[in-house]
């Protein structure tokens, strides 16, 4: 098979180009290409060897056929001539010794510019078909491994060459990029078209660095650990708010109010007495009207205060929240209560009480079964309803500010919200019911754009 002898004649390609660039410019010339394939870290910013790791698969191929030592880039001087990548120098000392499937790689691949490439279609097991977002160029790849892993709309970072008709992936990221970073990679093509009415191979590579920095900013997004926030947006980090308070029946009389959502006669339905009919023990939620991340949702909790005894108990999930319920207590309370501590547990604590269980939390067999109830789907099918039908007119900062509606009037917003689309039909961990109803939002979303429907 011609793919395999190729595959098999790269391999041995690359080992002996490596080592031919050790020779020709020096044992200094990979940090070198390193730093400036890096685009250049700060001072004090070291290459980690996580960071060389997830760089090799690009790094090597772009070391051999794409860089050339140019001192002004250089922070050290090196042995080998400027402006040739290290391909081209061994084409020239090697040529008769050349085979010809090496030889074709090289034509192939040399200065050949690494770009962001989208999944058009897969044949699993065994390649699929890419289309370059920046210059629109398409082409089909062998690709046995690769294709299992991937699905129509998913974007590769690396270099798509044809040999001899062969599709073939030479320099390829790890990162698999969704379909909502498209966007970004869109607002930088058309910079790039700014002063040419088409972007071409050449294009990219006076763009190199600009478009490695856009997969860096990509990638460490994409793999950098998200912080946990609550709806404010404030990172995840639970406290408890201890008090003595003087009296419970004042405490809760001052406190009730914290609470939007309950009448203080439902409160005190819910409220433990003792046998003389004396509240002893009662829950007041701290919460507001309205949630800013869901506009179907009636209210927002923030927290809770439990009033025992002589003690007051409040459970807030971040520092913020911390500081304000603190106000709102010790302005009403005033002599009636003293702060004791402010107990802080981290994210380990958090996750292994969230792993234990608590009433706060629904198993996954507890949602499957509450998805059942036909009263529970028509709630969440009207909600997802409203909540799509008002994003086409929300203004979304990865359309620049656009709403969607005014953004499909162009081309690359058309495209643009066409991405954000594809990733919001994905399913995530949902459960099919709301899979489901998303992916019919989804469509609904594409009628009232013209969007044609996938």
């Amino acid at each position: 098979m011609y793919y395999r002898r190729l595959s098999e004649a790269f391999e041995r390609l690359m080992e002996r180009l490596i080592r031919y660039a050790g020779k020709a410019f020096g044992k200094e010339a990979v940090l070198a290409a390193m730093h400036e394939f890096l685009l250049w870290p700060k001072p004090g910013e070291e290459i980690s060897e996580e960071m060389l790791d997830r760089s090799g698969p690009l790094f090597w191929p772009w070391y051999v056929f794409n860089w050339e030592y140019d001192p002004r880039d250089s922070e050290v001087e090196l042995a080998g001539p400027e402006g040739r990548t290290v391909a081209e120098l061994y084409a020239e000392k090697h040529d008769g010794n050349l085979d010809t499937l090496e030889k074709r790689l090289i034509e192939s691949t040399n200065r050949k510019p690494y770009s962001f490439l989208e999944v058009l279609s897969v044949d699993k097991g065994k390649g699929m078909r890419l289309q370059d977002i920046l210059t629109g160029s398409r082409i089909g790849i062998q690709e046995r491994t690769g294709s299992k892993y991937v699905e129509p709309g998913d974007v590769l970072f690396g270099r798509a060459v044809d040999v001899d008709g062969v599709g073939m992936l030479i320099g390829l990221g790890p990162t698999l990029i969704p379909p909502g970073s498209k966007p970004d990679i869109i607002k930088l093509r058309k910079q790039m078209q700014r002063n040419q009415s088409a972007v071409t191979d050449d294009t990219l590579y006076d763009w190199d660095t600009e478009i490695r920095e856009l997969y860096f900013n990509i990638d460490r997004v994409l793999n950098t650990m998200p912080k946990m926030c609550n709806t404010d947006g404030h990172v995840l980090e639970l406290h408890k708010l201890i008090y003595d308070i003087t009296s419970i029946d004042e405490a809760f009389e001052k406190l009730r109010e914290l609470c939007v959502t309950m009448t203080p006669e439902e409160l005190y339905a819910d409220a433990e007495l003792d046998d003389a009919g004396r509240m002893v023990r009662v829950e007041i939620p701290w919460d507001r009207l309205g949630h800013r991340n869901v506009s179907g949702m009636p209210n927002t909790i923030l927290g809770r205060m439990v009033l025992d005894g002589r003690r007051l108990t409040a459970e807030v999930n971040s520092a913020e929240r911390a500081q304000s319920l603190r106000r709102e207590i010790e302005a009403r309370l005033g002599d009636g209560g003293r702060f004791k501590v402010d107990e802080i547990q981290d994210m380990d604590a958090m996750m292994a009480r969230y792993a234990a269980g608590t009433a706060e939390r629904t198993s996954s067999s507890g949602h499957e079964e509450l998805m059942r109830h036909p009263e529970v789907q028509a709630k969440v099918a009207e909600i997802f309803d409203r909540n799509w039908e008002s994003w086409v007119d929300e203004k979304i900062p990865a359309l620049g500010g656009k709403t969607p509606r005014n953004a499909v009037k162009t081309a690359d917003g058309r495209e643009a919200v066409d991405a954000l689309l594809k990733d919001a039909e994905r399913d995530r961990g949902q459960d099919s019911f709301t899979a489901e109803i998303n992916r019919k939002g989804v469509k609904r979303v594409r009628e009232m754009l013209g969007l044609r429907d996938r």
